[in-house]
Formats: C-alpha cells, structure tokens, sequence
C-alpha cells in the first residue's frame, strides 16, 4: 500500500479551489449567463427551491448557444438555422441576463425537460421535430443542387 502524501493532495485541493473560483468568476463576467431557481419535488417527497445555471443567447446576428452548458453553436440567431434547435423564451421575469436576452436554445425539447424539469405536450414535440426536419430537408436540398454560374 502506498504512503499517504498529505502535501500532494493538499496541492490538489488548492488547485482545485482556485480553478473553481476561476469558474465562478467566469460565470459573474459572462454577459449570458444567469441562475434561475424553481421548485421541485425532491426523494424524500418535500417541495425544495434548487438553482439552475443557464445561458442565454445574444441578440439577432449573435450565435446560437446552449442553454445548459453555455457552448456556442456554429448557427446565428435569427437566421432559418434556428429551426435546427428547441427555443424557449424565458417570460418569467426570472432571468436577469446581462446581454439583455431571455431565449435559450436546446438540441432538443427532451434536453430542455431534463435542464429545466419542465415538461412539454406530444403535440408541441411533434411541431417542433417537424420543423426542424424540414430545416435539414432544405439544407440537403441545397448541399446537393447544382451550383450554376452565368457568366
């Protein structure tokens, strides 16, 4: 069995600190994100406030980010690449984003319910697969039309 090194580990709980509070201070200076709180039933069946990290996506010409992990997506918001995501506007007066957005963008109406604990009709799921399989639908169209220039 290997000796115990307190220093090592020590060293790693530091580090580990530090990079956290790195973290937090990126998430204080970023303009899209924000913590909402909702109230959910926990395993003991007692109703608790937990908190939620989100990010919101700028404005029109902005790119699409992901509401639960704050990565950026190659799509622009305003653009017909929307339908390629699940949009929820945030109406609840609940988000305070410094960007002065309240629209967060998911893959899918499955990844919002799973972030947000909320849930969605059938009908609405449906709505949205349609649309966003008819945004794939043009965009092959377009990835295999001819590109013809008149000169």
């Amino acid at each position: 069995m290997e000796d115990y090194d307190f220093k090592q580990n020590e060293s790693s709980y530091e580090e580990q600190k530090e990079y956290l509070g790195t973290v937090e201070h990126m998430k204080k200076i970023d303009k899209g994100y924000n913590v909402i709180y909702r109230s959910r039933v926990n395993k003991r069946n007692k109703e608790v406030t937990t908190s939620i990290d989100i990010y919101t996506s700028g404005g029109t010409d902005s790119l699409i980010r992901d509401a639960e992990t704050g990565a950026y997506y190659p799509h622009i918001v305003g653009s017909a690449d929307e339908d390629l995501y699940f949009k929820v506007m945030l109406a609840t007066g609940e988000c305070k984003s410094l960007n002065g957005s309240s629209t967060l963008f998911y893959l899918s109406p499955t990844h919002c319910m799973s972030h947000l604990t909320d849930t969605f009709s059938e009908n609405t799921i449906q709505n949205w697969e349609n649309k966003r399989n008819a945004r794939y639908n043009e965009i092959e169209l377009k990835r295999n039309k001819p590109n013809i220039n008149y000169y």
